[in-house]
């Protein structure tokens, strides 16, 4: 057991994984502030128990280069998530200062 859980502490891509989900369900509203910590400790646990079970029928599974290849998933995901809320919040600006007197050029007639 004990060298299951040094094997789970070293997977930063399921880390990054379950911190990138945790972060989507907050920007949709499924997951409050004050709970993302509950979520955290439940997705870790489920994780550790995948990784347990792994173990147990798939034996030979490369548990590392999966984690490798989890989180090149994640950092694309991350550019893919900060693109879409940057279209998002480029859209919301614009309906703010829509009609504010700013110094520039108009092109309306």
């Amino acid at each position: 057991m004990n060298d299951l859980l040094v094997v789970w502490a070293g997977l930063a891509g399921f880390a990054a994984l379950i911190a990138f989900l945790i972060n989507i369900l907050k920007v949709v509203g499924w997951v409050k502030d004050d709970q993302a910590q509950t979520w955290s400790a439940g997705l870790n646990i489920l994780g550790l128990a995948g990784l347990l079970v792994a173990g147990i029928w798939f034996p030979d599974l490369d548990i590392e280069g999966l984690d490798a290849q989890v989180a090149q998933f994640v950092n694309v995901g991350m550019v893919v998530f900060t693109y879409v809320i940057q279209l998002l919040s480029s859209k919301v600006a614009h309906i703010a200062v829509r009609g504010a007197t700013v110094i520039g050029k108009s092109f309306s007639s």
